[in-house]
C-alpha cells in the first residue's frame, strides 16, 4: 500500500515527492474532502497526509471518517512553514480513540 499528502503548498508536495510519497495541490480548502472519499476509495492507497492547516479547516468531516476506517490510516502532518503542536501525543490519541487525557 503507498501513502499520498493532500497539501496546500507546493513546497511540501516536492519535498515528500522526493521522497517517494505522491502528492494533491489543492487550491482550495473545499477540494480537500472530495479527495480524501476519492483516495479511501482507492485500494491501492493505505496512508492518507494532509497538511495540518488543511487538516483543521476540515477536522470534523476528517474526524468522522478516520473513525470508520479499518483498513487506511489518515495523519495529520506539518506543512512546509508550519509547527507542530507540543502536544502531539494527546491530540493523536484523542483524535484516534476518542478519549481525552
Amino acid at each position: 500500500m503507498k501513502s499520498i499528502v493532500i497539501a496546500n503548498q507546493n513546497d511540501t508536495v516536492v519535498g515528500l515527492r522526493l521522497a517517494g510519497i505522491e502528492g494533491i495541490l489543492v487550491k482550495d480548502d473545499t477540494e480537500v474532502m472530495s479527495h480524501v472519499e476519492e483516495l479511501i476509495k482507492d485500494d491501492s492507497i493505505g496512508t492518507i497526509m494532509i497538511t495540518q492547516e488543511l487538516f483543521e479547516k476540515n477536522h470534523d468531516a476528517i474526524f468522522e471518517i478516520k473513525m470508520k476506517l479499518k483498513e487506511k490510516t489518515i495523519i495529520k502532518i506539518p506543512g512546509f512553514n508550519e509547527k507542530m503542536q507540543e502536544s502531539l501525543i494527546s491530540e493523536h490519541i484523542r483524535d484516534s480513540v476518542g478519549l481525552k487525557l
